[in-house]
């Protein structure tokens, strides 16, 4: 089958347009103010925007993962700029989960801080 640049069936074009606009919804994400003093759950607290805007683009490349997915396999689809819709989809949730992972790995960090600071309190009062 020819590879082609620009799609030719309907879903491979929704693919293509979720693409760009989850580029489009990094860019504004990047671009506005954010208050990086925070780690652990407080980051999605304190930059309540950001944190909405990151969800969408997860939600957006799982539907450009799904639609590219269904038109290369389905319908047959074979071109460039949806192979790259599915990479960048992708790239999206592993962003994502990074994001997570992160969040959560900070919220463990902060809270053994804590309970070892609480045990050597009472390591002091008993020695």
């Amino acid at each position: 089958m020819k590879i082609i640049l620009l799609p030719k069936t309907k879903l491979g074009k929704y693919s293509l347009i979720m693409m760009v606009l989850s580029w489009m919804l990094f860019i504004v994400g990047s671009l506005l103010p954010w208050k990086p003093d925070y780690s652990g759950f407080e980051i999605i607290t304190q930059n309540p925007l950001q944190t909405i805007i990151t969800v969408f683009i997860f939600l957006v490349g799982i539907i450009t993962v799904i639609t590219g997915l269904l038109s290369v396999i389905k319908h047959n689809e074979r071109s460039i700029l949806v192979f790259l819709a599915i990479l960048s989809g992708l790239y999206s949730m592993f962003g994502f989960f990074g994001s997570i992972a992160t969040v959560f790995l900070s919220w463990i960090q902060v809270e053994i801080e804590s309970l070892l600071r609480k045990i050597s309190k009472l390591w002091g009062q008993y020695s």
